[in-house]
């Protein structure tokens, strides 16, 4: 097949337009249209690159002040806004000198060495490669970024244009001149073909990297609101149901214990203070829970005033332990709300599974419940084990399986 070089940049051209029209169509098709994830950035980007092509395209056709200048300063802001799209969808800043000085540079260096080639493309390839530098260390720092993988698709761009500049810079020092220039009269060399080959897929590969790079983290925040309770910010019902089955099918062997917590009369306390009083003393009621946790701990809300919390490699007297530190602990707070201090105090019942015993959930939770039970029957501001009241609470299941 014969190649030239018009044609190898009309097909970069029409890539890369293709590409900004995608981004500006996902970029205006979001959710949340004001929303800052550095899409429109990205797009801006790919717009001042697919110029670059254009104005490289139109070499001798327009001034060289056009086709050299120009077009290396709109390559080198390209590089600049992929920067500031990347900071601004890690919701970080990068000093000013970061996306204005290469920038400056670009146009100084092309502007002094516009009749000097080899000087271009040296010059301008230690600054480009300089912003490559800039990029892949924003993608490496942040590690929300690297939370996914769509970063690996975005680095490996950056990775395809450095190996272009190298390229580039190495035909301009050790070979004829020509073949490092986007186009000429003469037949396409390899080095070229490879350098648009390399172009255009570190820009396919950028900007689907970034795309699903915005894709993955609205996905993560989509899948936080539907697991986490709204008012308290804990994992909510759904959320903690599935840990509780996780951890009992990982355990290998280990005691795992699950301790329902009541708040003691907490209807008083919404019609006594009114239902805003009440969800304030909720959530700081779950605030000094997760405060008290071990790291590996969980505690969800369950349902109403109602929490759990999962507690893994704890054996009864951890449970007991456990159980006890969080009682003292909401029984000595006070709550400060509009409506004043208030006090209130927790009931907790907890069901232990012994090491290497198979438990199904919905019976430690049955255990659970019932030891909740007792330990309101018998006083409230107490803590049962479901073991240690096991007649009656043996009693509560049979009356619930009823």
């Amino acid at each position: 097949m014969n190649l030239d070089s018009r044609t190898l940049l009309f097909s970069l051209i029409l890539v890369n337009t293709l590409m900004v029209l995608s981004l500006v169509v996902a970029a205006s098709n979001r959710t949340y249209p004001g929303k800052q994830d550095g899409m429109g950035k990205w797009a801006a980007a790919m717009l001042l690159e697919t110029l670059t092509w254009i104005l490289a395209a139109a070499r001798g056709a327009i001034p060289d002040f056009l086709s050299i200048a120009v077009a290396n300063g709109c390559k080198a802001a390209a590089h600049a806004l992929v920067l500031a799209a990347i900071f601004e969808f890690q919701r970080r800043r990068a000093p000013r000198w970061q996306y204005l000085a290469p920038v400056a540079l670009t146009l100084v260096i092309m502007i002094t060495l516009q009749d000097d080639m080899r000087g271009r493309f040296i010059w301008g390839g230690l600054i480009f490669a300089f912003q490559m530098v800039l990029i892949g260390r924003a993608l490496l720092s942040d590690h929300e970024t690297r939370a996914g993988r769509a970063w690996r698709l975005m680095f490996a761009g950056i990775v395809m244009t450095v190996l272009v500049i190298a390229i580039r810079t190495i035909v301009a020092l050790s070979g004829p001149i020509e073949f490092a220039q986007p186009q000429n009269s003469i037949a396409p060399h390899w080095i070229q073909i490879v350098a648009y080959v390399g172009v255009m897929a570190a820009a396919l590969l950028g900007s689907m990297g970034f795309v699903l790079l915005v894709k993955e983290r609205t996905d993560r925040e989509i899948m936080h609101l539907a697991m986490t309770d709204s008012l308290t910010q804990v994992p909510n019902r759904r959320a903690l149901i599935e840990h509780a089955e996780r951890s009992l099918a990982r355990r290998s062997g280990l005691p795992l214990v699950l301790l329902m917590i009541d708040i003691d009369h907490f209807k008083r306390i919404n019609d006594t203070y009114g239902h805003p009083t009440g969800d304030e003393v909720l959530r700081e009621v779950a605030r000094l829970l997760v405060q008290r946790l071990r790291g590996h701990d969980l505690l969800g809300r369950y349902g109403g005033e109602e929490f759990c919390v999962i507690a893994p490699e704890t054996n009864a007297e951890g449970a007991r332990v456990l159980a006890e530190s969080l009682r003292q602990a909401i029984a000595a707070a006070r709550f400060a709300t509009d409506s004043g201090e208030i006090s209130v105090t927790v009931s907790i019942g907890y069901s232990l599974c012994q090491a290497k015993l198979v438990r199904e959930l919905p019976e430690v939770l049955s255990e659970a419940d019932a030891a909740l039970y007792i330990a309101k029957q018998t006083g409230r501001n107490k803590v049962a084990c479901f073991g240690e009241v096991n007649p009656i609470a043996h009693h509560m299941l049979a009356r619930d399986a009823a």
